[in-house]
C-alpha cells in the first residue's frame, strides 16, 4: 500500500513538471511569434535640412561670330562647351568657293561701274581709275591688317605657352647648381640642423627672387600682347583712312551732279559691292578661317560642314571674362529651405576644386514649377562651361518634440506613430501598440518636427520593427 502511494505522489509530480515545461514552451513560442521592437520617446532637436543639386557655370556675356553670308563652309573644327582662345579658327570657308565668289564680286563690281559710267556724261575714265585705285588700296592694306593680326597671335600663343609659376620654379631648381647642393646636403641620411636651415633659407630666398622674375616676364608677355593689338588696332585705323580717301578720290572724280538722285543710288550699291569684296578679300588672305578674338567658350553653333552662312551669326561665344555664374535646378518644395544671401559651397570633379562661401544671388521659378538657383562665382580657377555640385545646409530651427523618420508611418494620406502600453492579462503584463495621428511641422534626413504637446516626455513609441505591425498588436521588446 505505502509502495503505491509512493508511486503516485512520483507521477503526479512528473505530471507538474510536465505542465510547468509545457506552458514554458508555449510562452516561449508565444513571445517568438511577437514582432520584436525597439522604443524611443520624444526629443528636442534643431532639424538641419541638407540640399544637394548639379549645376553648371555659364555668364550673361555672349559675342556674336558673323560673317558674310551665302559663304560655303568646309569644316567645323570646334563644339558646343569648346574652350576657345585669340586665334583659334572657328570655322573654315571653301576655297574653291570662295575664290568663285571673288570672282563673282569682280564681276558684279565691274557691270555695275559700266552701269554708273553710262549714269555719267562725262568723267567715266576718272571714276573707273579712283575705283581701281580704291580697290588696289583695300587690297593692300588687308595684307598689313592680316600681318598684324598673325603677330597679335604669335604674342598671345608665346604667353599661353609661358609655364606656370611652379613648373617655372622647378625648373629653376633643376638649373641652379647651388640649391642642388644644399638640397642634397640636407636630405642625408645624417643632415644637420645647420645644413637643413641652409637649404630652407636658399630656398626661401631663391623663392622670392624667382616669384619676382617669374611676374616681370609673365608682365612682359602680357605688354607684348596689348602692344600687338594696339598694332592691330592702328592697322585698321590705318586701313580705314587710306580706303575713305581712296573713296573720297572716287566722290571727287564724279564730279558735277552728285546729287543726281539715280547716280547716288547707283554709288551706294557700288560701294556695298566693294565693302563685301574686301571682306572676302581678307578671307582668302586668311585662307578662308574665321578666327576666334576673344578668350572664351562656344555657347552655340548656327553654321555645319556642308552649309552656307546666313546673314544672321554664324556662332555664339561666352566671354571667359564675364560674370561668371553657378546655376542648379531643385525641386520644387525645396524652394522654401534657400533664400538669396544664403551661403554655399560648391564642388567640381575638373581638377577636384572646392569653393566654399558662395553666396545665393537668387532664387526663381520655372514653368515646370521647378526652383532655379544662380549664385555668382568669383573663383577664377573655375571655367565657364564646367559642371558641379552646389551644397547647402540649413537650419530651419528647433522643435521641442522630434522623433526619427523612421518611426513614422502614412495610411492614406495621413501621417501616424505606434505608441506602446502595457496591458495586464492572465499571463502577466504584456505590450501593445496604438496608432496615433501626428501633424508633422517639418523634416530633414534624419528627424521629423511634430505639433507640441503630441507627444509627452513618458509616452514610448515603436522607434524600429523587425517587421510590419498593426494597431493593437501585441508586442515584445527587442533587448539592445
Amino acid at each position: 500500500m505505502g509502495k503505491r502511494k509512493e508511486r503516485a505522489v512520483r507521477y503526479f509530480v512528473l505530471f507538474l513538471l510536465f505542465m510547468l515545461v509545457c506552458t514554458i514552451v508555449s510562452r516561449g513560442i508565444y513571445a517568438y511569434r511577437m514582432p520584436r521592437v525597439t522604443f524611443g520617446t520624444a526629443e528636442s532637436k534643431t532639424l538641419l535640412h541638407k540640399i544637394r543639386a548639379g549645376g553648371a557655370v555659364l555668364t550673361k556675356e555672349e559675342v556674336p561670330v558673323v560673317t558674310e553670308a551665302g559663304l560655303l563652309v568646309e569644316k567645323v573644327p570646334v563644339v558646343e562647351g569648346q574652350k576657345v582662345a585669340p586665334g583659334d579658327v572657328l570655322f573654315w570657308i571653301e576655297p574653291a568657293d570662295l575664290e568663285k565668289l571673288l570672282e563673282q564680286a569682280d564681276a558684279q563690281i565691274k557691270a555695275e561701274e559700266e552701269k554708273l559710267a553710262r549714269i555719267h556724261a562725262d568723267g567715266t575714265t576718272a571714276v573707273n581709275r579712283a575705283n581701281q585705285d580704291l580697290r588696289d588700296v583695300s587690297d593692300s592694306m588687308a595684307g598689313e591688317v592680316n600681318q598684324a593680326n598673325e603677330a597679335h597671335r604669335a604674342a598671345v600663343d608665346a604667353r599661353n605657352a609661358f609655364p606656370s609659376e611652379e613648373d617655372y620654379k622647378n625648373r629653376a631648381y633643376q638649373q641652379d647648381a647651388e640649391y642642388q647642393k644644399l638640397f642634397e646636403d640636407s636630405k642625408k641620411k645624417k643632415a644637420t640642423k645647420e645644413e637643413k636651415r641652409a637649404f630652407s633659407n636658399y630656398k626661401k630666398s631663391l623663392d622670392a627672387r624667382l616669384s619676382e622674375e617669374y611676374e616681370k616676364e609673365r608682365q612682359a608677355l602680357d605688354e607684348a600682347v596689348l602692344e600687338k593689338a594696339n598694332e592691330v588696332n592702328a592697322a585698321n585705323e590705318k586701313r580705314n583712312d587710306a580706303v575713305k580717301q581712296a573713296e573720297r578720290a572716287v566722290e571727287d572724280a564724279k564730279g558735277a551732279g552728285a546729287s543726281d538722285g539715280s547716280r547716288t543710288e547707283q554709288e551706294n550699291i557700288l560701294r556695298s559691292l566693294q565693302e563685301g569684296r574686301e571682306r572676302l578679300l581678307a578671307l582668302k588672305q586668311a585662307e578662308g578661317k574665321v578666327v576666334c578674338e576673344i578668350d572664351g567658350y562656344v555657347s552655340r553653333i548656327a553654321v555645319h560642314a556642308g552649309e552656307r552662312t546666313a546673314d544672321t551669326s554664324a556662332m555664339v561665344l561666352s566671354d571667359a571674362a564675364g560674370e561668371k555664374l553657378f546655376q542648379a535646378v531643385l525641386p520644387q518644395e525645396e524652394k522654401a529651405y534657400i533664400a538669396p544671401g544664403d551661403r554655399m559651397s560648391l564642388s567640381f570633379a575638373k581638377n577636384n576644386r572646392q569653393v566654399s562661401g558662395v553666396t545665393v544671388e537668387a532664387v526663381g521659378e520655372l514653368e515646370d514649377g521647378s526652383c532655379q538657383v544662380t549664385a555668382r562665382v568669383t573663383d577664377p580657377g573655375v571655367e565657364i562651361g564646367e559642371t558641379g555640385e552646389m551644397e547647402l545646409d540649413k537650419s530651419t530651427g528647433r522643435y521641442g518634440c522630434c522623433i526619427p523618420v523612421d518611426a513614422l508611418h502614412s495610411d492614406g494620406g495621413s501621417d501616424y506613430v505606434m505608441l506602446v502600453e502595457e496591458q495586464a492579462t492572465i499571463l502577466g503584463t504584456e505590450l501593445t501598440v496604438r496608432k496615433r495621428k501626428v501633424k508633422i511641422l517639418d523634416r530633414d534626413e534624419e528627424y521629423a518636427a511634430l505639433e507640441d504637446g503630441t507627444l509627452t516626455d513618458e509616452e514610448r513609441f515603436v522607434a524600429e520593427a523587425d517587421r510590419e505591425i498593426k494597431d493593437r498588436e501585441r508586442v515584445r521588446e527587442e533587448e539592445r
